[in-house]
């Protein structure tokens, strides 16, 4: 009886183990994506197959050449920058499949200029911003362009100058063709009015505003607490020193350059504080146009931080 019972351990045991030791192993894994072109932001899903179907081991890793490109997790890739990369699924035994990736900038769809008509003056400047949609797709390749640079010129950062009288369209690019554009009429600069015989001495007269304007940028000086920057009108301010401000710090800046101009404030306390001072000269007829390059420079910088 005993010789049976182990007899038919053996027929019922034997044949697991030999299952056991001849169970099969991966040979190949496939991927239902081979190639892939994304854009940044984008989500994408690859599956991975093992062969044969029924194989011991099917746990897969993935793992990608360049995570700064795209990233992986149980095959769900994510495109975080523009460029190439190569997610690879590898099973345990070390069969592997991988997918290339490209990976590109989102493109723009729209733009829009701060302003779609706009009057300045000869030889002054303005700045036209421009806004894109959608709003993360990268502004490198924005071109600026006038279309007739005898009336009024602008540079890559969208600064337009008056050259002389008429109007010109100021048009914004983009390298995949959307483009925006504003209307600028350019006007005869008459603050300096008079006749001929005025026109003849004109070198009086610069030497007239020289010395006018001095007082101005010593009233600054003499005044340096009353200001965040006390030379904002006579020097370009850099990134590092206004990317330290505050909202308010970078709006009182602001204030400080238009104040410094003659702007007339609507709010009281504005109003009341600058009023206050004694370089301050309210000038009702105060226009952006009256700031200089380096003004209008600041402004548009510090208006970043606001």
């Amino acid at each position: 009886m005993k010789r049976l019972t182990m007899i038919f351990c053996l027929v019922i045991v034997v044949p697991f183990m030999l299952c056991s030791c001849f169970r099969d192993e991966v040979a190949s894994v496939s991927l239902s994506k081979t190639e892939l072109i994304l854009t940044v932001g984008d989500t994408a899903v690859i599956e991975a197959s093992i062969i044969p179907k029924d194989a011991e081991n099917k746990g897969i890793e993935w793992t990608t050449s360049d995570s700064k490109i795209v990233t992986v997790s149980d095959g769900t890739v994510k495109a975080k920058a523009e460029g190439n990369a190569v997610v690879t699924a590898k099973a345990e035994n070390g069969e592997k499949k991988s997918c290339n990736i490209s990976v590109k900038n989102k493109e723009i769809d729209s733009i829009s200029l701060s302003n779609t008509e706009v009057s300045i003056k000869t030889g002054k400047k303005i700045q036209l911003t421009a806004k894109v949609q959608p709003v993360d797709a990268p502004t490198d390749g924005l071109k600026w362009v006038s279309s007739d640079e005898a009336i009024a010129v602008v540079n890559s950062e969208g600064f337009v100058t008056g050259v002389k009288q008429g109007i010109v369209n100021i048009i914004c690019k983009s390298d995949n063709g959307k483009e925006a554009s504003c209307t600028v009429t350019v006007k005869a600069d008459n603050s300096n009015k008079g006749n001929n015989t005025k026109e003849s001495s004109s070198s009086s007269e610069k030497e007239t505003t020289v010395s006018n304007e001095k007082p101005q940028s010593n009233s600054a000086e003499e005044h340096k607490s009353d200001f965040i920057f006390s030379d904002s009108s006579v020097r370009k301010l850099t990134q590092s020193e206004v990317s330290d401000l505050t909202d308010e710090q970078a709006q009182e800046a602001i204030n400080e350059i238009y104040a410094r101009n003659g702007y007339v404030f609507k709010d009281a306390d504005l109003k009341a504080y600058f009023s206050s001072k004694s370089w301050y000269t309210p000038d009702p007829n105060f226009s952006t146009n009256d700031l200089n390059p380096i003004e209008s420079y600041n402004v548009a910088l510090l208006s970043q931080y606001r």
